[in-house]
């Protein structure tokens, strides 16, 4: 009897420990590195300026998703940079040791000789800017090196050192640089990140230049560079997993770039080593492998400033409702930061009509701006813009990059005056004229000011009507509070709910609804 009662309040002990140490059902594959493009596109560069205290290893892939190191160089400072030049080749070699021992002895009487590698090392010369040129100097070298050929350019990538070539990579469009040793961070254009680079050689554009580094490692330089590292742990730990859980549930959202996520707007800042700093790394160490799921897996945990009172329902920002980015009051976002819980913006008329156009779009003169419509916690969902033409239509966060606000949690007011209607009088100094809200008449019950409204009066004709019209206004004030576009977590309200005792579990449990807080690497929801 005794064993049985031993065995049930066993049991129950069971059932108490799992109802509070929940192990989730979550396959959750974390990557070890991301890459991140510094510069891409419009933003990409012909060269890059890098250092290192140890020197530098330069890798390239060898198809199987590993890097092949194929050249050192003991210099602490080196320029990457892209060519499309003419080269002559001679040599086949097995590796840099032969190629720097051919080179070396070559260098004296052909000076513009250099180590390659195309797959192969080999010795190039040049280069030269056109393919006559190349012919021109091919003639001359043949007799000595009667393997020599021409290779035309092929989106090479040349290192220089204090401004000579010194290496010309021919092998694809993409190349790794790393340092000689240790894991000292590199410098490149004069800001240092961990870890290494890749260069890319793009269609259309200059070369894209990648940081590759371990996850956490990343976050280290995104918490500060989204969160000042002087607030409260908690409210750090809630943006190092809010971060974390961004990065992994957008992974490869720029992969036809050739990188996972940007280090600007478009995805979450990043500034790098140099973006360091030692509060934010330990809310980043404190949370590792930690992240924010929903069924199981990771949520886009996005995020913003200051939600002006209240966040807000994901379809009423962008088009989709997400169960987990619910709006919310936000309780303590006040009291921070007084230039986004109240400010002003001033829009005239023409400002107005000049950007209407600049859509190409015509209603004539603006005569008045309203919110026409809100969603439930107060944020301008849509904004009427009334034309004597026409009427146009502002939705959601088109409102807030429109009319160049923090965020769309606004009221609109005019500054216009109210009549610009006019009448002619007959009095004993002849024919004077007044606006309506300046005219007084005498009737039963005294002096009355007419003001804008309509007005009859008796003339040979009979009587006539003199209508009050509303002068439209010449410019409008937007009040608003907040910044940014009000969905998910409102960083100053997680330093607020910091501040007030709450933990970064609580945090992130209030703003993103219906999750779990998950550690991939002990595999068990906290």
């Amino acid at each position: 009897m005794r064993s049985k009662k031993y065995v049930a309040v066993f049991l129950l002990f069971l059932l108490v420990l799992t109802s509070t140490l929940s192990y989730a059902n979550a396959s959750i594959e974390m990557p070890s590195l991301v890459k991140i493009g510094l510069f891409y596109g419009s933003s990409s560069l012909p060269s890059y300026s890098l250092s290192s205290v140890s020197g530098f290893k330069l890798g390239t892939n060898d198809n199987s998703g590993n890097i092949k190191y194929v050249y050192n160089i003991a210099s602490s400072s080196v320029q990457v940079m892209k060519d499309d030049n003419y080269y002559l080749q001679e040599g086949n070699f097995q590796d840099q040791a032969m190629a720097d021992n051919e080179q070396s002895k070559i260098s004296s009487s052909i000076p513009n000789s250099i180590v390659g590698y195309d797959g192969s090392f080999h010795i190039y010369f040049g280069p030269y800017s056109n393919q006559s040129d190349a012919n021109s100097a091919m003639k001359s070298l043949i007799a000595k090196f009667p393997d020599i050929k021409i290779v035309s350019p092929n989106k090479n990538i040349v290192i220089a050192v204090n401004g000579k070539i010194v290496f010309l990579y021919a092998e694809s469009n993409t190349f790794y640089l790393m340092n000689l040793t240790g894991d000292s961070p590199i410098s490149i254009n004069g800001k240092r990140y961990r870890a290494y680079f890749e260069f890319i050689r793009q269609q259309g554009s200059d070369m894209t230049a990648i940081n590759v580094l371990p996850l956490e490692e990343y976050l280290y330089g995104v918490v500060p560079a989204e969160m000042p590292a002087s607030w409260n742990i908690e409210a750090l730990k809630a943006q190092a997993v809010a971060a974390r859980t961004y990065a992994v549930y957008n992974l490869g959202k720029y992969s036809k770039y050739g990188f996972d996520l940007t280090n600007d707007v478009n995805c979450q800042a990043y500034n790098g080593f140099d973006g360091e700093n030692p509060n934010s790394n330990k809310a980043v160490d404190d949370t590792k492998g930690v992240i924010a799921i929903y069924n199981g897996k990771p949520i886009d945990a996005i995020f913003h400033s200051h939600s002006g009172g209240y966040t807000e329902d994901s379809e009423n920002v962008y088009s989709n409702s997400v169960p987990y980015l619910r709006g919310v009051e936000d309780k303590y976002v006040f009291g921070y930061n007084e230039s986004l819980d109240n400010w002003s913006v001033n829009v005239t008329t023409d400002s107005i009509e000049q950007k209407l156009k600049s859509r190409g779009v015509d209603i004539g003169h603006v005569i008045n701006v309203k919110v026409t419509d809100k969603s439930w916690t107060g944020r301008a969902i849509q904004v009427t813009i009334y034309g004597d033409k026409g009427n146009y239509i502002l939705n959601k966060n088109d409102i807030r990059s429109f009319f160049n606000l923090k965020s769309t949690m606004i009221t609109i007011s005019s500054n216009g005056v109210n009549s610009d209607s006019e009448a002619y009088i007959l009095s004993q100094q002849g024919v004077v004229k007044k606006s309506l809200p300046n005219l007084s008449v005498i009737s039963a019950n005294g002096l009355k000011t007419v003001g804008s409204g309509d007005i009859y009066v008796l003339g040979r004709s009979g009587t006539a009507k003199i209508s009050g019209q509303k002068v439209p206004s010449a410019s409008y004030t937007i009040n608003g509070s907040g910044f940014g576009h009000g969905v998910g977590l409102s960083q100053y309200g997680a330093r607020g709910m910091a501040d007030h005792g709450y933990n970064y579990i609580d945090i992130l449990k209030y703003y993103y609804k219906g999750i779990d807080v998950y550690d991939t690497i002990d595999n068990k929801t906290l």
